[in-house]
């Protein structure tokens, strides 16, 4: 599969998961904190292995979540 399939897949699966959200309002705060729980929880895993690109992303995908949060 191309990477751009892949991306293509993984944003219509996000959509299908998104209406299952929304359909039984499931609350953005919770969403959003459930997100930084497992963010946190990979970034700290030792047994995995991260490359500096994952790890960036990480911190980065946390600090934008954790100001989201703060704005809900």
């Amino acid at each position: 599969m191309s990477h751009l399939s892949e991306i293509i897949d993984n944003h219509k699966n996000l959509e299908g998961l998104f209406a299952i959200i929304k359909h039984y309002g499931v609350s953005a705060e919770f969403v959003t904190d459930a997100l930084v729980q497992r963010f946190e929880q990979v970034s700290k895993d030792e047994d995995t292995e991260k490359t500096e690109d994952e790890t960036t992303y990480c911190v980065e995908i946390l600090d934008s979540l954790n100001q989201y949060y703060a704005r809900l």
